[in-house]
């Protein structure tokens, strides 16, 4: 039995082009690259083994239920996202906007900030969305425009 990556497991998207009215970009088809994409951040970061519940659509309409996720990307124009954060991993809170308009090309540099501060101030066991919501929206905002990218990864395990 092939095992699935847990990003995959956990990632879900609506339709969006070219089968829903509605949509103002991708979200189906470009999901599976966007989690490969996040995935090589992970492992660069020395975290490849975070479980984050993650959604996108192709518009602000939310047929995926991106509201909830921890980390969301809600399409709103021709290879833009607003990015969500801060949604429960067990669907129990709403997540909040973080960033306004991300092009598809930012990804890692929009992400590898985030990350970098879950890193440095997690609690034990906190998970990615719960982190989020306790830094929130101005801390991470300010960790982020410090940030050098490449300069926090996790200590390593130890196999």
């Amino acid at each position: 039995i092939e095992e699935v990556d847990p990003l995959a497991r956990l990632a879900m998207a609506c339709p969006a082009l070219p089968l829903c009215g509605l949509a103002q970009t991708e979200a189906e088809r470009l999901l599976p690259s966007y989690l490969l994409r996040i995935r090589d951040v992970l492992e660069n970061m020395n975290i490849g083994d975070e479980e984050i519940m993650i959604r996108m659509t192709g518009c602000p309409n939310g047929c995926a239920r991106p509201y909830m996720a921890e980390l969301a990307f809600v399409g709103d124009g021709p290879k833009n996202y607003q990015v969500w954060l801060g949604g429960s991993p067990v669907l129990t809170r709403t997540a909040w906007p973080f960033l306004a308009k991300m092009d598809v090309d930012d990804l890692e540099k929009t992400l590898e900030p985030i990350l970098a501060m879950f890193i440095e101030q997690r609690m034990q066991f906190e998970a990615f969305g719960d982190f989020c919501h306790r830094a929130g929206a101005d801390g991470i905002a300010a960790y982020s425009a410090t940030y050098k990218l490449g300069s926090v990864k996790a200590a390593a395990v130890a196999a």
